[in-house]
């Protein structure tokens, strides 16, 4: 070939290219971004509409469709799916996978302008609408800030510091402060003094947010100079507060001090909190500038919370909670020790097997070709993380197959004694057009997964990539590194004893064997078609897990308070439970958050609805085979502790889209049918032995009590109390109403007027509560002539107009009543899911069993006219993924059909080559199951991945039989010599292939995809050396040529 021959008379060109090539591979491998895993897009956003004091379906009809109806006509849009509660309503709008990331900003921006449009239509009362996009950011550093001793303005406040300092650091994107307790300035009114010396918490209120409020006072002209007019008498804290003067309607003042409670507190009750130890601490959440060095910018942010931490009092302190920055650097380093592992054994069987010189030939280029793609991997904009570096392992020995054709040939024509000239260009120019069309269909086999859109394709992507690169380098070098290598490393010349060269003990088996077979061809290849129909029955019984869990750790438990539950009860619960774990020797740390997850800190944490009565704990174990074991027992343990509750544990895991693993969705118009449906459903799943009972559930919150007051419009009307004025009272009487905000250094605190028992605690009689209005009129009670002739008839009067009304009084028929808490919707229909989880302290429980289990039962539930039904979950993320895979397979099959017919020209040879691929599933069928390897994702790309070695490995054998026939040997003789001859290389290529292999065995993402592609290929290389010569010879009806 040219480029072989253009380098062997550029020596120098050659090893400065070599060099090259060695340092850019060094250079670039430290510039590279390096994560745990690659980076998937969120393509979603949220928009959040708040409307106070209305039900769930008052925010359906009012506000949810009005919202949809404008949203649905944005461009691309693959989902919008609206959750409807007391007050709230969220929508969240997925775009599609086909969206370019370059684009997404730009959907982003129209979704806020039709959000824009759309709030003149909202009823009055609504808030403005709120658009979420920053869901994409991930806040991999996760610190808690802990104290002993502090309460939580303080940690606050050394919290805020802690951000301004992370903040200069360069990479830092953002930093998220969650738990901290809201503080509040109650201002308590006990209900006797309400109207007393003609007083009402209106006039209190107004005073408070005149006092509170900065006043704009405009422009002074003095002179030639226009000043700014500054306003005084803003109120700084309580004390203020406490002396502020309230005037009643005869001039009499009162301070609100000598009226009213005025204390400095919390927000009660506590919905958000955040716990580390079962004790009060402060979530600090980072999130990074994208394609930075993530164990860089980690680094960068320990030691300037280090440096900061210093210079603080005593009993502060920081916890990693989940730290990303060591997990990407667990990872790089696993997965280079796994692939210098790798490296080292393909290259130590290379010696073993074909000589030391050889052996050294293959793993230089070798490791050239690794050190070769890193500048071209760069310069794509691939990362270093688990998936690019496990694609080099996986590519292992498929790397070193050009070289060992390359080097075999060399020394074959070596040894048939021909020049040096000869033996090293010869080889090169008969196998450059077949090794090229052989390396292109191995990477093309995994072209689905880079075409895939979806986030199963997205996470996978890299795999092709670096296939695709580091297989065509390693083409490359093997017609220019392998050449000019065995050109300076072996001898020029061999002495030859006779012309004919000298076989092997593996080639005289290989002759032998083939032989018989060839004899005994009828009866071994029925015999491999009966073998192939029985392991296609094993692969029924191999274990399905869609997607694995990763080795974190760590793990979630995920608590789930009875609905309505107070949220002080909660987060009660949640410290008993951290208190109870801790205990657990295995245990090294325990963090809580109640109302949500602190932030998104992990790109595979599982998805949670969140809410007043959810709360979970973030464990940490030594490592992750003690989370495997000590999980099951700590889950067992809360659920006793709490059989009301529901106490679910979730291992880190690819299924972030769902709530639960196995989901099947009802939509229709009526909630009551709808309920009914996923009931049934429910009834059916609790039935099936492999589902955990306890996790059986749907997605519609219970119905809530809910306190119905019947306005009495007459008698309240004639007391001067409207609706609001009602409602104002209710929010005073229970949580209290904000009325004011004041700034306490970088403190925003709230102003919270309350009203209360003279004892200070809540009214709980409805109808003692006190309704009040600014003025009540009552003119028939006051002589109009005394009041114009002395004070005591004005401080009549003013009694008479200001005045507090019980409830009893001007309302009637106080209803407890229920009603929905949550309406959910997808794509403007209402819409409800039936949840389960598999039982997984059974090893046969998984989601597709459980589907396979439940699906026909469930099926079978008679559907009215109007609904429908729909399997989602991870049998949603699996169909999606597999059929996108499927969608892609034609163009894969086209340009593997395409680049064998241009090699060929034959559609026999080209069937007789993919013909064998099928028998791939009498190695991996036994392999799965006698090691107890489920068939996850990862072993469906790397099933794929096997039809391009499988191929390549035909391509070989077929060149050379082909080679030989046109050289005139008989074709039968033909056969059998060209099996012989490429025994080594095939041989060899699939040895390196599953030698490379073995350090992802023990990889619980991996594992799976290695026993799949070292099964596969170990009956694979079989198959070619055995089966393909004699379907060769079938198709082409050779026989034995008869002696003479």
């Amino acid at each position: 070939m040219k480029l072989t021959t253009f380098f062997m008379k550029r020596p120098t060109l050659f090893w400065s290219f070599m060099v090259a090539i060695l340092l850019a591979g060094i250079i670039s491998f430290f510039q590279m971004p390096k994560l745990e895993d690659p980076a998937i897009p969120i393509k979603q956003c949220n928009v959040v509409v708040v409307y106070p004091g209305a039900t769930a379906h008052e925010v359906e009809l009012q506000v949810a469709q009005t919202m949809e109806d404008q949203l649905r006509t944005l461009p691309d849009v693959k989902k919008i799916k609206t959750d409807c509660t007391p007050g709230v309503c969220q929508l969240t709008v997925e775009f599609k996978e086909t969206v370019l990331m370059d684009d997404i900003e730009q959907h982003f921006d129209q979704l806020r302008r039709k959000v824009g449009d759309v709030k003149k239509s909202l009823p009055q009362g609504c808030y403005e609408p709120m658009v979420i996009d920053d869901m994409m950011d991930v806040y991999g550093m996760f610190y808690a800030l802990t104290s002993d001793g502090y309460d939580y303005p303080e940690m606050l406040r050394y919290a805020k510091k802690l951000r301004r300092e992370i903040l200069t650091v360069k990479g830092v994107k953002r930093v998220v402060i969650a738990g901290d307790r809201k503080e509040v300035i109650n201002i308590t009114l006990s209900k006797d003094k309400i109207a007393r010396n003609g007083l009402l918490p209106t006039q209190m209120m107004a005073v408070l947010q005149d006092a509170c409020k900065t006043i704009d006072g405009s422009k002074y002209d003095d002179d030639n100079q226009r000043l700014q007019v500054r306003l005084s008498g803003r109120v700084q804290d309580e004390n203020d507060i406490k002396n502020l003067l309230v005037k009643t309607m005869d001039g009499k003042q009162f301070r609100i001090g000598d009226i009213c409670d005025v204390e400095r507190g919390y927000q009660e009750p506590q919905t958000y909190g955040f716990f580390m130890n079962a004790k009060p601490a402060i979530a600090l959440c980072i999130s990074m500038d994208k394609g930075v060095i993530v164990p860089d910018v980690g680094k960068a942010v320990d030691a300037k919370i280090q440096q900061t931490i210093a210079d603080f009092p005593v009993g502060l302190g920081t916890q990693k909670v989940f730290f990303q920055p060591d997990k990407v650097d667990e990872a790089i380093s696993s997965f280079m020790i796994n692939l210098l592992e790798s490296v080292l054994i393909v290259i130590i069987a290379l010696i073993f097997t074909m000589g030391f010189r050889s052996g050294v030939i293959i793993g230089a280029g070798l490791i050239l070709t690794i050190a070769g793609s890193f500048p071209i991997l760069l310069t794509c904009g691939t990362t270093l993380q688990r998936i690019s570096l496990g694609a080099f392992i996986v590519a292992m020995g498929m790397l070193v197959d050009n070289s060992i054709v390359v080097i075999d040939g060399i020394l074959v024509d070596r040894q048939k004694g021909m020049g040096p000239k000869t033996y090293l260009t010869r080889i090169c120019k008969a196998t450059a057009m077949p090794l090229l069309g052989a390396t292109i269909i191995a990477a093309a086999a995994f072209l689905c997964i880079f075409l895939s859109p979806d986030t199963s394709g997205e996470y996978s992507r890299d795999l092709f990539l670096v296939l695709f690169i580091s297989l065509l380098v390693s083409w490359v070098l093997a017609l220019t590194q392998v050449p000019m290598f065995a050109k300076y490393l072996l001898p020029l010349r061999l002495k030859l004893q006779g012309s004919e060269v000298k076989e092997g003990k593996m080639q005289r088996v290989t002759r032998k064997v083939i032989t018989i077979l060839i004899t005994w061809k009828k009866t071994t290849i029925c015999a491999a078609i009966a073998l192939l129909v029985l392991c296609s029955v094993l692969m029924g019984k191999v274990k399905n897990l869609f997607f694995p869990d990763f080795s974190y750790k760590q793990f979630v438990i995920e608590y789930f308070a009875p609905d309505q539950t107070n949220p002080d009860q909660v987060r009660d619960d949640l410290l008993k439970m951290s208190k109870v774990v801790m205990k657990n020797p295995n245990v090294t740390s325990v963090a809580a958050s109640m109302g949500s997850a602190p932030a998104h800190y992990c790109l595979v944490r599982p998805m949670t609805a969140g809410g007043d009565c959810y709360g979970e704990l973030i464990i940490d174990c030594p490592d992750y085979e003690t989370v495997c074991k000590e999980l099951p027992k700590i889950r067992k343990q809360l659920r006793d502790m709490y059989p009301d509750g529901y106490i679910r544990a979730r291992k880190y895991n690819f299924s972030i889209q769902t709530t639960h693993t196995v989901e099947v969705a009802f939509d229709g118009p009526d909630p009551e049918v709808l309920k009914s449906l996923a009931s049934q459903a429910e009834v059916i799943m609790r039935k099936c032995r492999y589902v955990d009972p306890l996790s059986v559930e749907n997605d519609w919150r219970p119905m809530g009590k809910s306190v119905e007051i019947h306005y009495a419009e007459m008698d309240a009307r004639r007391a001067g109390i409207n609706r609001s004025d009602i409602g104002n009272s209710f929010q005073a009487v229970g949580d209290g109403m904000t009325c004011g905000v004041i700034n306490d250094q970088d403190n925003q605190v709230l102003i919270n007027f309350r009203v209360r028992n003279a004892d200070g605690s809540k009214i709980k009689d409805i109808s003692d509560i006190p309704a009040w209005a600014q003025m009540n009129v009552n003119t028939g009670a006051i002589d109009p002539a005394k009041a114009m002739m002395g004070t005591k008839a004005i401080s009549e009067m003013a009694d008479n107009m200001v005045k507090s009304t019980p409830l009893s009084s001007i309302t009637n028929d106080n209803n407890l009543g229920w009603e929905e808490q949550m309406i959910r919707r997808v794509d403007g229909q209402r819409h409800i899911e039936a949840e389960c989880d598999p039982d997984f302290e059974q090893w046969a429980a998984t989601p597709s069993k459980v589907l396979e289990s439940i699906k026909p039962e469930i099926e079978k539930i008679h559907l009215p006219e109007g609904y429908s039904m729909k399997w989602i979950g991870e049998q949603e993320a699996q169909s999606s993924s597999t059929d996108n895979l499927i969608k892609y397979s034609p163009l894969t099959m086209f340009i593997i059909l395409s680049i064998l017919l241009l090699l060929f020209g034959k559609w026999k040879k080209v069937i007789l080559i993919l013909m064998c691929f099928p028998f791939t599933l009498c190695g991996i069928a036994p392999a799965l199951l006698l090691s107890g390897s489920p068939f996850t994702f990862m072993a469906i790309i790397g099933f794929m991945g096997l039809m391009g070695m499988m191929v390549k490995n035909g391509i070989v054998l077929v060149d050379e039989i082909t080679r030989l026939t046109n050289e005139g040997m008989h074709p039968y003789d033909a056969v059998v010599n060209a099996t012989v001859s490429r025994t080594r290389p095939v041989i060899m290529a699939s040895l390196t292939t599953i030698l490379g292999m073995l350090p992802l065995i023990t990889d619980p993402m991996y594992s799976a995809m290695a026993v799949t592609i070292m099964s596969g290929l170990a009956m694979g290389t079989i198959i070619t050396l055995a089966l393909l010569p004699l379907f060769y010879t079938a198709f082409y009806h050779i026989s034995k040529p008869k002696l003479s």
